[in-house]
């Protein structure tokens, strides 16, 4: 009734006024613990399994656990919708799986637990977009986060991915699928903590450590990886490791065996500019690609500070 006299009263008045959409509780489905998988998912009478509260949701609609505990095993979202975890964490016995050509999922606060037995923390088969925000996944057998979805956009966001056999988060197939990624660890992962195995990949303020592999990878020549304010450190391998292409700007390397590591793989580029490489093997390697270096950046204290060729950026 509110939106229908504010819509009446700006048209008297001649001014377009957009109006956003009103969310009804009937698209928010519950689940509990102490739920029972006949009831309808409601606040008063929740569901047991997250599985039954994703089928009960309507697409475009939101899933709210409700407490920290075993929510059923596998759990596959084939529709648009949210699920919010408030924070609680979550165990299943199986991947949380998104599959679905055109949708549109969020996962906002969810703490997914692997328990050392299940496979992936998120696995995204077929999506349009994906968001991960302020979520933790820990404990998984390989990959923390994976997606094999062609064309899907991911977006990571204030989220951690740590302690998985895997890498941290690992994007791998054909197609122009991408991945932003925002204020996230990734840490302590058995092999990288970003692998970028096709596509592209824009990682802003964030962390890569103690990885047993890299810390974030460009793994291929078609791969396109543009790094900002990021830190890596402590990692078994390189710091980061361009065997495609890679901008890395205003970041800190140190730790690591290489800070910076250019393959000789055809297509293997890294432009760095305003970071610093300290405390490393070696600061910056270059295998036989071409590494270009708009020279504002420190090269110090690390056991060999360059090996292999530097291309000045000059004039511009």
């Amino acid at each position: 009734m509110f939106t229908l006299l504010r819509l009446s009263f700006a048209l008297i008045l001649g001014v377009a006024i957009a109006v956003p959409p009103v969310h009804s509780a009937d698209n928010t489905r519950y689940v509990s613990i102490t739920g029972k998988n006949t009831n309808p998912c409601t606040l008063a009478l929740p569901c047991k399994a997250l599985q039954r509260a994703i089928n009960m949701t309507p697409a475009g609609g939101e899933v709210k656990i409700l407490d920290s505990g075993f929510y059923g095993n596998n759990a596959t979202i084939r529709k648009s919708l949210t699920i919010t975890g408030n924070g609680h964490t979550v165990y299943l016995g199986g991947v949380l799986t998104i599959d679905k050509a055109g949708a549109v999922v969020a996962l906002r606060g969810l703490v997914l637990d692997g328990q050392g037995s299940i496979l992936h923390g998120i696995n995204i088969v077929d999506a349009a977009k994906v968001h991960i925000e302020r979520c933790v996944i820990h404990g998984f057998t390989s990959q923390g986060i994976l997606s094999t979805a062609a064309d899907v956009e991911v977006f990571v966001l204030d989220s951690i991915s740590r302690d998985n056999a895997g890498s941290g988060f690992n994007l791998f197939n054909t197609g122009t699928q991408s991945v932003t990624i925002d204020n996230s660890r990734f840490e302590g992962n058995g092999a990288s903590g970003i692998i970028i195995q096709n596509g592209r990949a824009t990682i802003n303020r964030s962390i890569a450590s103690n990885n047993a592999s890299d810390g974030i990878v460009s793994h291929i020549a078609s791969v396109i990886v543009a790094v900002r304010e990021t830190t890596v450190a402590h990692n078994g391998n390189n710091g980061f490791t361009a065997r495609g292409s890679m901008t890395v700007d205003s970041s800190v390397a140190f730790g690591n065996v290489r800070g910076l590591s250019v393959s000789n793989l055809a297509g293997s580029l890294a432009r760095i500019s305003n970071s610093t490489f300290t405390d490393n093997g070696t600061g910056l390697s270059n295998s036989g690609g071409t590494l270009e270096t708009r020279g504002n950046n420190t090269v110090e204290g690390n056991t060999t500070d360059v090996s292999g060729a530097l291309t000045p950026i000059t004039g511009k």
